[in-house]
């Protein structure tokens, strides 16, 4: 399954060990210990489009999708998924500065 928050009334939050995603009217919800990784993606279409987000991998195989021009990007990743796991801050400085199609690996559930 695939969730996109996208709309102004999508959500993305960390609350109490649980990822919240409400997106087209229905909510998700997550325990953080079904974060498989966390990865931001990029793309080469900037500046005009937003050219980086946001992809989380559960377990089960869904994936929760946020744009970082969304409202809850910067809170939801470096307020609360940043507090809760060890995140790989290179990582995320490199996508900030890319322009290119490119996948970064921000978080990896050990196993």
């Amino acid at each position: 399954m695939k969730i996109l928050i996208q709309s102004p009334d999508d959500r993305l939050s960390l609350e109490n060990g649980v990822i919240k995603a409400v997106a087209s009217g229905s909510c998700h919800r997550f325990p953080l210990s079904e974060l498989a990784e966390a990865i931001i993606l990029t793309t080469d279409v900037g500046p005009f489009y937003d050219d980086m987000g946001l992809a989380l991998r559960m377990k089960d195989s869904t994936a929760v999708f946020i744009l970082s021009e969304h409202r809850d990007y910067d809170t939801f990743l470096f307020d609360q998924l940043a507090k809760a796991v060890e995140i790989d801050y290179e990582a995320i400085i490199q996508a900030s500065s890319c322009t290119e199609n490119k996948i970064f690996i921000i978080y990896k559930q050990e196993v």
